[in-house]
Formats: C-alpha cells, structure tokens, sequence
C-alpha cells in the first residue's frame, strides 16, 4: 500500500496515516495473487457521525478499469452509517468523474482548504 500511494500526486508521503488506519481495519482492498490494485479507506463515523471515504488510491496501470468503482461500492456496502461521503479538489476531473459514475450525488463546496481549488464534497446513501 505505502508503494501504491507513493505514486499519489499529493506531494507528501502518508505512510503513518495509512499504517494506523490498517491497523484499525478502515482500509479495503483490492488485488489479484501478483499485485495490490487498489485501496480505499473509510474512517467511520468520523463526518459529522457518518463514514468518510478519506483515501482512494488505484495503481496507475489498472485506471479505467473498474477497480475505483468497486472500492467505492463496497465503501457504500460496508458502510456503518445511513450515508457515507467523500471529498476531491475541484481540480480532479478524475475523481469527480468517477463519483458521478458511481451515484454519488454533489453535497457542498469548501473553500480554504487548498487555496484557488475548492474541495467538493460527495454523499451516497448505504444500503
């Protein structure tokens, strides 16, 4: 997983959060016998009482081939609220993408966060 998110465009490593939310059993995978494809990880509860996709992360060569849209179906299946949410930076046409695929619906915009690139906020309701 820390080789995965390396990859990120974030510019900074996240190897203690990945290692503690592993450890607390937020993070669900997804992998074939060679390799790790993807991850996501999902703090319950944690906004404002509801579940948070905090992380989603897909090796670069397997984009575009479902594995984002399964990790976020089982983060909606395995969801311990009534709704779950996630958030991207306007700027990720990717992500934003992706959500809108997968049903998830616009909640909000917040500002300051990244200055000049509002973070946007997503909800779906768990079954």
């Amino acid at each position: 997983m820390l080789a995965l998110d390396r990859g990120a465009p974030v510019g900074h490593e996240r190897n203690g959060l990945l290692t503690a939310r592993v450890q607390s059993g937020e993070v669900i995978v997804v992998g074939n016998e060679d390799q790790l494809l993807g991850f996501v990880v999902v703090t319950q509860r944690s906004f404002f009482g509801r579940d948070f996709v905090e992380l989603l992360t897909v090796s670069d060569d397997m984009r575009r081939q479902g594995i984002g849209g399964i990790l976020l179906n089982e983060a909606v299946t395995q969801s311990s609220s009534d709704r779950i949410f996630t958030s991207t930076n306007q700027s990720n046409a990717a992500m934003i993408g992706l959500l809108e695929k997968a049903g998830w619906h616009f909640s909000g915009q917040l500002e300051g966060i990244d200055e000049g690139d509002p973070e946007m906020v997503f909800c779906k309701d768990a079954p």
